[in-house]
């Protein structure tokens, strides 16, 4: 990726002529950054490409061209093999590419750009992977191609667009037709899902040897009985067999080679012949079959994982335990003090009882299930470490069985190639002997002759034992796995049998002490019920002792108030007596003064009478007879205007000066005899005396009834003030001495639960005096003027109070200082 910026950097193009380059970028597990193996292997095909002066991968990733990636993808499928897990992609995908145009990449999942996206390879069943049985990408490519429901072109585009992508693979890779996938057929596509193989690697037969022979081949010199490069400036330095120095003489002893062990590149152990000899293609080393017996066991390993997961699924079922409950009802919410509180609130503690016993059950449920699992695992590692252990004894088996074969063959081999060469070597002494005279010149040539046939003659031997050797080994092995297959299934199922019964020992333990547990705490709150029973019986108790208290203060209020209303019907009586006093002396000083001024008028009549009458007694003799008819008649006239001015000035009338001054003229002027005089003045005395005594009677009847007025009155007021100074004294003795900061505090907060002012106004000394007041006046400034100089201290000391202070402050409109006393409090 790092070139890639570069080039791109620099405008120029990518280092690839392939039309179709491989985009691919691996998963985070298998990242080169993350994985040691991966960047070893991509480190090592880099390095072989630059020796080759191909682009190296690591420096083109995520591009790279189909050979490039092939070769990776080969150590890919090393490092599958070697950890038994397939190496997976995050992302994969075939992309088109123009060498010839302007390279511009293109965004994936895009159309636009040169390279830019054309196969994806994603999805689930889709996934491009490396497992330890990869061939080429070919095979899944194609497989997609085919399969993918989004391809929808007929089959003719699929096979155009597959041979399109098989040539440039191969252009690129250099391998035969044969070793790529095989397109399909139309049945074979209408049949359904298409499976494709590589005709190669199905039928090795059909691969072609087509490999040319190398230059630098080294050849067999007869002469020296070794081997030497053409090439090289030294011919001398050749290989001799069995390392023999070329001076010493070949004889049919030290022809003989032995079958040896060796190992190919890829890890397989193989038998072949020590000789050095460049041996024909029919004649090469063969290879012992490298049995996979990874996959059986990944399929154990798997059934047995699966299991395992069940048995720790399992774990959640054995492990749990029900938590045993109280039964409970649905009752209202009740007041403390009434009835039906007691049940209410046992019912709730049932419930809360009834949760925590659920909460001790799950918490129980998951240290079993905990411990379950843990002992699953640590089972499970016991069996992973019995398992390698077992491995561990048995891996050299093959190593034992190889050897032992081994030598075996190499006895036989050794015994039949004995005989071969004392067969051939008396043959050769009698041909020897036959042709010594004749043929003397052709001994080395016979000679030569009989060591390349002993030489043929050894290695046809040593192919036969060693094709007898692999087929053997291949029995012996196939049947030592299958011992070895049943063994660890045998000690699989003996170590899952004792894991299942040490899980069900474990289960049935842990849950023995569940239900223990459970148990203890479901007597420790059937007494703690018990015990909050009790609690709220005393609560309700205590509700219905302050109830009575109340009352009784209810009743003690009563009756300290009944004095002061006594008190005060008398001061009202009083006060009505004593306004019924002022108008009655009132009216006693004006009849007073009305008496005097009878008495005056009485006074000053009398000197007029007597004026009068000395007056008369001088004209008696002059008009005593003239004017007897006239002066009667007048007399009375007069008569009766002095009787209504006596009666005028009794009743507070005012009359004129001048008309009883006309009168007294009027008398002076009169004539009237003095028998008549003297019988008016008579009458006048009688009348005048029956208006005295009339008035006297009256002014006497008047103060006597003010006088007994006064004196009801007078001993109604001792009788009430008595029993005022009774009740007022009663009032006093009733009235509490002076008390504590506490007591006045708690008589202070009754009575404002009693919302009474009244009894507030005893206690003014009270910390909450001020806020008390605005509750019971239900004043909602006051309230807060009065818990803003609370200041920080904004603890109540009781609910009631504490609410009603908070509904206040709500009122008006100090949510904020309303919110802080519902904190405190």
């Amino acid at each position: 990726m790092g070139l890639i910026n570069k080039l791109f950097g620099h405008g120029k193009g990518l280092p690839f002529d392939d039309h179709y380059l491989v985009r691919f970028e691996l998963a985070k597990e298998f990242a080169p950054e993350n994985n040691a193996e991966v960047k070893n292997a991509l480190d090592s095909v880099s390095g072989e490409q630059k020796q080759n002066n191909k682009p190296a991968i690591n420096e083109t990733l995520p591009f790279a061209s189909f050979e490039s990636a092939e070769d990776f993808f080969i150590k890919l499928r090393d490092i599958a093999a070697k950890t038994a897990k397939p190496v997976t992609f995050a992302y994969f995908s075939i992309w088109e590419y123009d060498p010839n145009e302007k390279t511009k990449v293109g965004k994936i999942g895009s159309p636009d750009g040169n390279p830019h996206e054309k196969i994806r390879l994603e999805g689930e069943g889709h996934e491009f992977f490396i497992s330890s049985e990869y061939q080429n990408m070919t095979v899944k490519i194609f497989e997609e191609i085919f399969n993918d429901p989004e391809n929808n072109g007929s089959y003719e585009e699929k096979i155009d667009y597959c041979k399109e992508i098989r040539d440039a693979y191969l252009k690129s890779t250099h391998l035969s037709e044969s070793e790529v996938a095989k397109l399909p057929t139309v049945e074979e596509t209408e049949s359904g899902n298409v499976k494709l193989a590589i005709p190669a690697l199905a039928n090795p037969s059909m691969v072609k040897d087509d490999t040319p022979v190398r230059a630098d081949t080294p050849i067999y010199d007869p002469s020296s009985q070794s081997l030497y490069d053409p090439h090289s400036q030294s011919a001398a330095a050749a290989t001799t067999v069995n390392n023999t120095p070329k001076e010493a003489p070949v004889t049919a002893n030290s022809s003989a080679s032995s079958l040896v062990e060796s190992v190919n590149s890829e890890g397989v152990r193989t038998l072949g012949a020590s000789s050095t000899v460049a041996a024909p293609a029919s004649q090469a080393q063969s290879e012992a079959p490298k049995v996979d017996h990874s996959l059986t066991r990944r399929t154990i390993r798997k059934s047995i994982e699966d299991q395992a997961q069940d048995q720790v699924a399992n774990a959640q079922t054995k492990g749990h335990v029900e938590a045993p409950q109280f039964s409970v009802a649905v009752f209202d919410p009740v007041e403390p003090g009434t009835e039906g509180y007691v049940d209410y609130q046992v019912n709730q503690k049932r419930k809360t009882f009834n949760v925590e016993l659920r909460k001790i059950a799950s918490q129980i449920s998951d240290k079993n299930e905990k411990a379950i699992i843990k002992d699953r695992q640590e089972a499970s590692k016991k069996v992973d470490q019995a398992v390698k252990k077992f491995h561990a004894e048995h891996q050299h088996d093959d190593d034992k069985i190889f050897s032992d074969i081994q030598a075996e063959m190499q006895e036989k081999a050794n015994v039949e190639i004995d005989e071969a060469n004392q067969k051939l070597d008396i043959d050769q002494q009698k041909q020897l002997d036959q042709a010594q005279e004749a043929y003397h010149a052709q001994v080395h040539e016979i000679e030569h002759q009989t060591k390349v046939k002993k030489q043929d003659s050894e290695s046809s031997i040593n192919q036969k034992y060693t094709e007898q050797a692999e087929s053997i080994f291949k029995d012996r092995l196939s049947k030592h796995d299958s011992e070895l297959q049943k063994a660890e299934e045998k000690l699989v199922q003996k170590l899952s049998l004792q894991l299942e019964l040490n899980a069900r020992t474990l289960s049935s333990q842990l849950r023995s002490d569940g239900d223990k547990v459970l148990q203890e705490a479901f007597h420790k709150m059937n007494d703690d019920l018990d015990k909050f029973k009790v609690k709220a019986l005393q609560e309700n108790n205590s509700a219905k002792e302050v109830n009575i208290s109340q009352q009784r203060v209810e009743n003690e209020k009563h009756r300290l108030e009944t004095p002061f209303d006594d008190l005060k019907q008398a001061n009202q009586k009083l006060q009505e007596v004593q306004n019924q006093l002022g108008s009655v002396t009132a009216e006693k000083n004006k009849l007073q003064k009305i008496n005097e001024d009878q008495e005056a008028l009485l006074h000053a009549n009398k000197h007029t009478i007597d004026g009068l009458h000395q007056q008369v007694n001088n004209l008696t003799t002059k008009q005593a007879n003239d004017k007897v008819n006239k002066s009667n008649t007048e007399a009375n006239e007069l008569l009766n205007k002095l009787v209504s001015l006596q009666m005028a000035k009794m009743l507070g009338n005012d009359t004129p000066s001048s008309q009883a001054s006309e009168t007294t003229k009027q008398l002076a002027n009169s004539s009237v005899s003095d028998q008549q005089m003297k019988l008016m003045l008579k009458g006048f005395r009688r009348l005048t005396t029956g208006l005295v005594v009339f008035s006297l009677l009256l002014i006497g009847a008047g103060g006597y009834t003010l006088y007994h007025q006064q004196q009801v009155h007078n001993q109604q007021m001792v009788e009430m003030t008595k029993t005022m100074n009774a009740k007022v004294a009663a009032a006093k003795k009733a009235t509490p001495r002076s008390i504590s900061q506490s007591e006045a505090n708690k008589k202070a907060l009754i009575a404002l639960h009693e919302n009474s002012r009244s009894k507030l106004d005893k206690y003014s000394n009270e910390k909450y005096y001020d806020l008390d007041k605005a509750i019971i006046d239900n004043d909602a400034s006051a309230a807060n003027t009065a818990v803003k100089a609370m200041g920080n201290d904004l603890k109540m000391n009781d609910h009631y109070r504490a609410t009603q202070a908070q509904n206040l402050l709500q009122t008006a409109g100090n949510n904020y200082l309303a919110t802080r006393v519902a904190e405190a409090n």
